[in-house]
């Protein structure tokens, strides 16, 4: 009983006629890609835990991982038809400019003190990025084993440890 409380759908009851986006599918361990792999195939249909009752979820499912594809199971991997391989960001350093401003203006518009401190606001809207040159150009030497997670996860250090006006890395990072 759910005691007057909302029934919660679950990931595969929340993506019905959706999209179902599984980020690390490849840690997914083997018991739950066959869970997953019989939702796909038997029509949607699926139990949550401790039930009994089978359910129904027409979803599309989407997802990534940064291991090698035989992580998982072969059946599971060929319900996957379309396949897209993005190089390294060390095989396209040119983009990491471009995904520095990206990750900088999705952490400014989910905190306002970022885009204060970091960005010029011009009619309302964020405008130029304030990043010191040579954060970029220790970005562009830096050797990515996480793509742009890593990425990511040195920008919130820079915006964390940044007392200036504009974003950079101290020097021990």
């Amino acid at each position: 009983p759910n005691h007057g409380m909302p029934e919660r759908l679950g990931l595969l009851g929340e993506a019905d006629e959706g999209t179902l986006f599984l980020d690390e599918i490849g840690d997914l361990p083997e018991r739950l890609q066959v869970h997953l792999l019989r939702a796909l195939d038997d029509g949607g249909e699926y139990q949550r835990l401790g039930e009994s009752r089978t359910r129904r979820s027409s979803f599309r499912l989407v997802a990534a991982t940064n291991r090698p594809l035989d992580s998982l199971k072969h059946d599971f991997l060929a319900r996957f038809t379309h396949r897209i391989t993005l190089p390294s960001l060390d095989e396209r350093r040119d983009d990491v400019p471009l995904v520095v401003r990206a990750l900088l203006l999705r952490a400014a518009h989910a905190d306002a003190s970022i885009a204060k401190r970091f960005f010029e606001i011009r009619d309302g809207a964020l405008a130029e990025a304030r990043i010191a040159p040579e954060l970029v150009t220790r970005l562009l030497r830096h050797r990515f084993s996480g793509n742009v997670r890593e990425l990511d996860r040195l920008l919130w250090l820079a915006i964390g440890t940044t007392r200036e006006p504009y974003l950079h890395l101290t020097p021990e990072v």
